[in-house]
């Protein structure tokens, strides 16, 4: 196998894997690869941005192709391996750039906003915003109560729907009002994760500097990590734990236990568990290891405890549904065994995994496999990611928002790890065999992060861009009140955000018709100007001082000091 995929042909290869892909968005709605069962979202982000990728792709594969000169490929990599944690600090310093300038530092999607809410009330200390029940319907969107955050109308209590790891891992950088270093930090962190286990692996520093290559050039990495989404917290936890089991010790696997336990609540339990069935069940399989499993169920033993303690908080606030019965309700909403429309979905998750990250990177993981087949970490690795893809085969959904196809992030962490396994010992000789290899790859790398990468960071830029401005711009000095039309516009409905203690300079409520936000108006500020009204929103400005009081009474109480008409009937919501 190795002598097979060496040379000419594994560049052939991956130019004709990524004509096929962009063969894919031509054929797109033509014969049996239909979009119309994907969400809006999904699909727009599809064939209007991805598929313009597919093109710079191929033309960055083919250039690549054209080049066959290793030294300075070869150069750069030694450059990488031999100072990772420079490229880790470059690196969170960029992200966190990008966090604020490409992405406008929003939580853009309701997955993202439903981990930013729930930083913001540990950051006060509590477990639960307190609001009043009557003002529920007006902050939450009806579909979006019980789905993203669950708030009671008799309460007033209020939490995220997902599980709470990745908001208490975000909950200090909210409290120092810095939320857009976090994931570049856990970025920056994966990359030297990332750079010791295929260090670990091949005993090569300058395959380590490959690892490092492909990660930082490639988009979908980028782009999670200057996101809001969990998914840069679950692969940065992924692949600690894979490092902490790389030589176990009893305590290096009862603290990968206690990674494991954090990554089981990030937001859902099932990332971090089909990541991690690989690794647990070759613990018991193998009698030499089979004494760490007792401290490696130990350190999982505080997530799950909270993992369902925080269910029942959510039933009880909620639906009333506890623990196990919680669970079995939302598994029933979210599992489904594959059909046509769900593989029609995975097919075009894979041309988005595709041309979000460098051309032939996935190439390059299975030529790595199959170089280091015998290693039983790149077994592991393997199958830890192969495993991701294949259980989402059973998830129903097809992710809506997102970049690249973040239902896999989780895992692809094994994918620069084992693509650098193919590049291990590439001599400088351009005579080698494997020179060429080095070539295209080094040329591919850079082409992509100069070429392709600029282009998706200014595709999620013009994204958000767009959609933030689908609201009127706020009048100030002073403060405004937005009434969102959730059907008005293009997923308007997740611009429904709101602060636990209403700290905000605009507040974003609910429309529930004219006649109703009108009255709400006259209730709580007599002097209010209607400014704007458009389909996505009606703007009201409360004038050039602030008339609304963010908090009644003591902090302690944390509630609003505002009050809302008699609750609309289920015809007005």
């Amino acid at each position: 196998m190795h002598d097979r995929w060496t040379d000419r042909r594994v560049v052939r290869v991956s130019a004709v894997l990524s004509a096929i892909c962009l063969a894919y968005f031509l054929a797109l709605d033509r014969w049996a690869f239909s979009s119309a069962h994907f969400s809006p979202i999904f699909r727009l982000l599809l064939v209007a941005d991805d598929a313009r990728t597919a093109w710079l792709s191929l033309g960055v594969c083919l250039l690549a192709a054209l080049w066959n000169r290793p030294a300075p490929s070869l150069r750069l990599a030694d450059f990488f391996g031999k100072h990772p944690c420079s490229v880790a600090l470059a690196s969170t310093a960029v992200l966190a750039l990008g966090a604020v300038l490409v992405y406008h530092d929003v939580a853009l999607s309701m997955d993202e906003y439903a981990a930013v809410f729930q930083a913001k009330i540990f950051a006060t200390g509590h477990r639960v915003a307190q609001l009043p029940g009557d003002l529920v319907d007006w902050l939450v969107v009806s579909g979006f109560n019980g789905s993203f955050l669950v708030a009671s109308r008799e309460s007033g209590r209020a939490i995220e729907h997902y599980w709470p790891g990745f908001a208490a891992l975000l909950t200090p950088f909210q409290f120092l009002s810095v939320p857009w270093l976090c994931n570049a930090m856990l970025a920056g962190l994966s990359v030297m994760l990332i750079y010791r286990i295929t260090l670990e692996i091949t005993g090569d520093r300058r395959s380590a500097g490959w690892a490092l290559l492909f990660t930082v050039a490639s988009g979908g990495f980028v782009a999670n990590a200057i996101s809001y989404y969990s998914m840069q917290a679950h692969l940065t936890a992924n692949l600690l734990f894979a490092a902490l089991l790389l030589k176990p010790t009893g305590y290096r696997v009862l603290a990968a236990g206690l990674v494991g336990s954090l990554a089981l609540i990030l937001h859902n339990p099932v990332p971090h568990a089909l990541f991690a069935i690989p690794w647990i069940l070759a613990l018991a399989l193998e009698r030499e290891q089979r004494r760490f499993l007792l401290p490696l169920i130990l350190g999982y033993l505080p997530g799950v405890a909270l993992g369902l303690g925080w269910l029942m908080l959510r039933g009880e606030i909620g639906s009333g549904l506890h623990g196990m019965a919680a669970m079995q309700g939302v598994a029933a909403g979210v599992f489904a065994w594959p059909d046509a429309v769900l593989i029609n979905m995975r097919a075009a998750a894979l041309a988005k995994m595709w041309v979000w990250t460098l051309p032939s990177l996935f190439l390059f993981a299975i030529l790595g496999r199959c170089r280091h087949g015998d290693n039983r970490h790149v077994r592991l690795l393997t199958q830890s990611a192969v495993l991701t893809f294949v259980g989402y085969l059973f998830v129903r959904f097809d992710q809506g928002h997102g970049w690249g196809y973040r239902y896999f992030q989780s895992a692809w962490g094994a994918v620069p790890i084992l693509a650098a396994c193919a590049m291990g010992g590439a001599p400088d000789r351009a005579s080698s065999p494997d020179s060429r290899l080095a070539s295209f790859a080094g040329a591919a790398a850079v082409l992509n992060l100069l070429v392709v990468m600029p282009f998706q960071m200014h595709q999620i830029n013009g994204f958000i861009g767009q959609h933030l401005a689908q609201l009127p711009p706020p009048q100030r000095p002073g403060n405004n009140v937005y009434f969102i039309h959730p059907r008005g516009g293009f997923y308007v409905a997740d611009m429904v955000q709101f602060d636990p203690l209403l700290r905000d300079l605009d507040l974003k409520l609910v429309s529930h018709g004219a006649q109703l936000d009108a009255e709400l108006i006259r209730q709580n500020w007599p002097a209010a100007v209607k400014v704007a009204g458009t389909r996505a929103a009606d703007q009201w400005y409360l004038g050039p001082q602030d008339q609304r009081v963010p908090i009644a009474g003591r902090e302690a109480e944390r509630h609003f000091a505002i009050s809302a008409p008699n609750p609309p009937s289920a015809a007005d919501r």
